[in-house]
């Protein structure tokens, strides 16, 4: 019994990269119990000063780190380190891998190695791959069959430009794990409302951590933004969901409140937000600063910016302060009658600056 007992408490655990910090994907950990409590003591002590001296960890994360895997030498970490700083990563960069990402310090190279090789036959470069480590660690820990390879190939057929796929995978390299779970049912979600296939391309392009939603979470902004009279056949569609799933059901409701105080029905609020999704991305105080400046201070309804929310989103200070304080003494010397949101505010600087 206490030798079944041991090699059941020996056993490592599996965790999600998304939902916990010690993601193991396909590592094998070399966990030991030593039967004498001195020997496992001089061990941690070992591991703790290793993780502090050679990695870069403070003494309390070493210690914590030290509790759930071990080795014996320095051997393993040296060839794992070894390893990534041969990927092309600098000594600072590889460090903070390790850092983010422990683990990796028992990790087998010749494990790790066919990841490499395979970004390097799909046409990724040395600075590509190095991007894709240092911007999503864990996915040097996803298995390669089962997880990447599957998911590039999905993609690759999608984007018909590899060009254009290595540089969104390259900018969100998470995009390349869990397609089965997460990534496939959403995409399956918009091609049965009709969303066109280039603008699920561009959601995968420009808002790639949307696809990590859970099914129930996208589908339910997805029932929302069709409630809202949103045409799938517009890339607006997929913005609104973007925006939907990105704020919550909280945040929305708060917003909700401050447009409503400034005057608007909900009726107001469900034209802008299918106008601009944007104006509900904006923070609290940027909502409010804008509304303030615009109806306080240069004296427009607050009913103009339902009629154009996209100012929401522009710069307060590089656009809307400096331009509406123009106006605001252009008009007061009679010089220009008064114009609407867009007439002031949407045209560019060039055009701005030659009409004064």
């Amino acid at each position: 019994m206490s030798q079944f007992l041991i090699k059941i408490i020996s056993q490592p655990k599996l965790y999600s990269c998304i939902s916990n910090p010690w993601p193991w994907h396909s590592l094998r950990l070399s966990s030991t119990l030593s039967s004498s409590s001195s020997s496992s003591s001089r061990g941690n002590s070992f591991i703790v000063s290793y993780l502090v001296g050679t990695c870069g960890f403070s003494p309390e994360r070493a210690v914590y780190i030290s509790k759930r895997f071990s080795f014996e030498t320095s051997d393993k970490p040296d060839a794992v380190i070894s390893f990534i700083k041969n990927i092309g990563l600098s000594q600072t960069t590889t460090l903070r891998v390790i850092q983010s990402l422990p683990q990796l310090l028992v990790a087998n190279p010749k494990t790790l190695q066919p990841k490499i090789d395979f970004f390097k036959s799909k046409g990724f470069s040395s600075s590509d791959i190095c991007r894709i480590i240092e911007g999503c660690p864990s996915i040097l820990t996803r298995s390669l069959q089962n997880e990447i390879a599957p998911s590039f190939d999905c993609f690759d057929a999608m984007f018909q430009s590899r060009h254009k796929l290595i540089k969104a995978a390259t900018g969100y390299s998470a995009m390349l794990y869990d397609f089965a779970r997460f990534t496939e049912p959403n995409i399956k979600l918009l091609r049965d409302e009709g969303v066109a296939e280039s603008h699920i391309v561009r959601l995968i392009q420009y808002y790639p951590n949307q696809l990590k939603n859970s099914p129930k979470k996208f589908k339910e902004a997805l029932q929302e933004v069709k409630e809202m009279k949103f045409d799938p056949l517009t890339f607006q569609f997929i913005v609104a969901i973007h925006v939907k799933t990105k704020i919550g059901k909280s945040t929305w409701e708060r917003k909700e409140g401050i447009y409503r105080k400034w005057g608007w029905t909900d009726a107001d609020i469900i034209t802008a937000f299918r106008r601009c999704p944007w104006c509900f991305a904006s923070s609290d105080n940027k909502i409010e600063a804008v509304m303030d400046f615009l109806v306080n201070r240069l004296g427009y309804a607050s009913s103009s910016v339902v009629k154009y929310p996209l100012i929401l989103s522009m710069s307060l200070k590089r656009r809307i302060i400096p331009r509406g304080s123009i106006f605001l003494v252009l008009q007061s010397k009679g010089l220009v009658r008064k114009l609407g949101l867009a007439s002031v505010f949407r045209i560019n600087e060039k055009t701005f600056l030659s009409a004064l």
